[in-house]
């Protein structure tokens, strides 16, 4: 029996403690996954500030920075408003506890002395032979035995909670030792954050003050990537227009497709928005498509893929099985592969080596390189996804975080 009460009594504290980590556990997920974007951030940051001519990917790093920062800040905020809730209520629970256990105590000590007194004033024996008949002493029979069970029903009851009680003051000890952490690290991150913010106005100006000189190194930038864009473009219709060749039912500026690239092409489209990222570790540093320059806010720039950017050292891997189609390599020496996957291509570039070679047959998550590293540690992938001729946001494809 206490057994049985004591389960019970576990149960609904251990539903409610499994509800409440739950939440918890999200939370503490996506606080790490962020810390671990600023300290890429961090690491970006000491080698950036050595560098010259650096001051654009600077202000990014630093903008980007304080946007994580204070989404720590946020969440941090959030577990401590819920550990608030929670110590309140388990403090309330406690108190209740309390007051029930004292009741029940002072319940109990009651019937022992009545119990005491009773057996000094008449035995059980006279009790039962002073009945009238059978009947009534089968009934004081099983009174004596009622009145027992209620007894040893109210000592286990008395245990039961006392052993709930101490198990709530452990859990509330370790809440509001969890908390006091929130909070510090809280305190911690807006320090950082204020540090931060300060640099960031810093620099803005030195920006401002020479807007027109960042302008123009922008705009070169973007016209050599709108020109490798075209290449890129150019690349791709020159393999459809292969593709096509001699083959009936062909469609311009669309792949001919064999029954088992309709295949590949089909098990590619199925997995929009569970692809693996092309990096293990990274986080986005630039979105697909038309956009605001980061810095120079006046600009308008335009992004045929995603920047992810990772650790020194980073692989990069195949989002999908498929087949090497071409390596490339720019004026610089930074190499880009292309793998086909039926009407789908991906394109990962910015690479330092490849480890694999035109007609390869690669499977889903195949190392096939290692970025590039800037002289100012920014190791930063452009992964870029089209269909047929025109780009997709690789975003989609890929899998959430």
């Amino acid at each position: 029996m206490r057994k049985h009460i004591y389960l019970s009594v576990v149960f609904v504290l251990c539903f409610a403690f499994a509800k409440a980590q739950s939440s918890k556990a999200a939370l503490e997920q996506r606080k790490a996954e962020i810390q671990r974007e600023i300290n890429q951030f961090d690491r970006l940051l000491k080698n950036v500030r050595k560098e010259e001519k650096t001051m654009v990917l600077l202000v990014e790093t630093i903008d980007k920075k304080i946007a994580r920062t204070q989404e720590i800040i946020n969440i941090t905020n959030k577990q401590a408003n819920n550990l608030t809730r929670t110590i309140r209520t388990n403090t309330a629970e406690i108190k209740k506890l309390q007051e029930e256990i004292k009741g029940l105590k002072a319940e109990y000590a009651e019937m022992i002395v009545k119990a005491y007194k009773s057996q000094n004033d008449q035995s059980r024996l006279m009790f039962l032979l002073s009945s009238e008949d059978f009947l009534q002493a089968y009934k004081r029979v099983q009174y004596l035995q009622s009145y027992a069970n209620y007894r040893k029903k109210q000592a286990e009851e008395i245990t039961v909670k006392s052993d709930a009680l101490s198990e709530k003051n452990k859990l509330l000890a370790q809440e509001k030792e969890e908390k006091n952490k929130v909070i510090a690290l809280n305190k911690k991150q807006r320090a950082a954050l204020k540090e931060d913010k300060i640099e960031q106005e810093n620099l803005l100006a030195v920006v401002r003050a020479n807007e027109k000189e960042y302008a123009a190194d922008i705009k070169e930038k973007a016209k050599e990537r709108n020109k490798i864009d075209r290449e890129l473009k150019a690349l791709i219709a020159a393999d459809i227009k292969a593709s096509n060749k001699g083959k009936t039912g062909a469609v311009a500026n669309k792949f001919f497709l064999t029954p088992e690239a309709k295949i590949l092409a089909n098990n590619f489209k199925s997995n929009k928005g569970k692809l693996p990222w092309p990096v293990e570790e990274g986080f986005v540093s630039r979105r697909y498509g038309r956009q605001p320059h980061p810095v120079v806010r006046s600009l308008t720039i335009e992004s045929n893929g995603i920047r992810l950017q990772s650790p020194a050292g980073a692989k990069v891997r195949a989002v999908f099985e498929g087949e090497v189609i071409r390596i490339t390599k720019s004026r610089y020496g930074i190499l880009a592969v292309h793998i086909r996957h039926g009407n789908y291509t991906s394109i990962y570039d910015n690479l330092k080596i490849v480890s694999v070679e035109k007609g390869d047959k690669v499977n889903t998550k195949d190392v096939i390189g290692e970025i590039f590293t800037s002289n100012s540690g920014e190791t930063e992938l452009k992964f870029v996804l089209m269909q047929d001729t025109e780009t997709v946001d690789p975003a989609s494809w890929i899998a959430r975080k």
